[in-house]
């Protein structure tokens, strides 16, 4: 069984931290990829940007994904060569891991949770990513 620890002095402090904004602890600026260039290419913008989630674009701007270092990872266990060839488009899952700018850290935790992924794009009201919420701001916010 999980426990969680309630202070006695703020007995509604896990309620108050579900029910926050996202824009409040999303990171941001975020850092973009098209659709169609190879996941050589992503893994180039990981490594020169220092980060482990890239938001994917698709010609419009618009959010359609999010790649993590770990597919990239995954795709060259099974074939060292992949990463020449196949597209970050080959990667995504059919239903994109995005939230809005009205969505809470709840609705950031329970799609992570539902989608087996650790981190989703925030996305403006015309769909062009804004920001990434990974595990780590999760438990950043919790460590606060």
């Amino acid at each position: 069984m999980k426990a969680l620890y309630v202070s006695a002095r703020d007995p509604v402090g896990p309620v108050r931290l579900a029910r926050k904004r996202i824009v409040e602890v999303m990171s941001k600026p975020v850092v973009t990829i098209p659709v169609g260039v190879t996941l050589d290419e992503a893994l180039t913008t990981m490594v020169r940007t220092g980060l482990r989630h890239l938001a994917v674009v698709d010609i419009g701007g618009h959010c359609i994904g999010v790649l993590s270092d770990r597919v990239i990872a995954a795709v060259w266990a099974a074939d060292h060569t992949a990463l020449a060839y196949r597209t970050v488009a080959s990667t995504l899952a059919p239903e994109p891991a995005v939230l809005s700018l009205r969505d809470t850290v709840a609705d950031a935790a329970r799609l992570m949770g539902a989608s087996g992924v650790d981190a989703v794009a925030v996305v403006d009201d015309h769909g062009d990513p804004v920001g990434l919420v990974t595990g780590g701001d999760l438990v950043w916010l919790l460590a606060k």
